[in-house]
């Protein structure tokens, strides 16, 4: 029986493994096919053979933001994102124009401090409950021609 499982197993691999090490990696959308084939491989094959590899900053799509703090408007802003996204690491400084990857400015777009209030339920209980966030950082589209 334990030889009849090694084996399958070993069909398993030589299978993934030989469409896998083909994959190009150009592009943004097919680092995104090659992370979700080897987050696939991974799970049938129960270890962690077959790691996600982050897209190179070049080529996420990226957008033009004027940057500025809303809680230290003077200080430079170290941003170090690590993920299966991407590998990000640079100091922003308010009031400069940078191109920044799209998942950088959404990240950085989330961060804020919650704002908390009552609220009377149908019970005439109160609960405390998130209201809204007031943001950390601005992030300002700018559009060229």
């Amino acid at each position: 029986m334990v030889k009849k499982a090694a084996a399958s197993q070993d069909v398993i691999e030589k299978t993934f493994t030989d469409s896998i090490e083909d994959m190009p990696l150009t592009n943004y959308e097919e680092y995104k096919a090659y992370n979700k084939r080897a987050r696939e491989m991974n799970k049938k094959l129960r270890t962690l053979r077959y790691p996600c590899k982050p897209c190179p900053v070049e080529l996420h799509p990226h957008a033009r933001v004027k940057f500025s703090r809303n809680d230290q408007p003077s200080n430079p802003l170290p941003v170090f994102v690590s993920n299966h996204l991407i590998h990000f690491k640079k100091t922003l400084i308010p009031g400069q124009t940078y191109d920044l990857p799209q998942c950088i400015i959404n990240y950085l777009s989330d961060k804020g401090v919650p704002i908390w209030k009552y609220v009377e339920g149908k019970d005439g209980k109160r609960e405390t409950v998130k209201s809204h966030s007031d943001p950390r950082f601005s992030l300002i589209t700018v559009y060229q021609e």
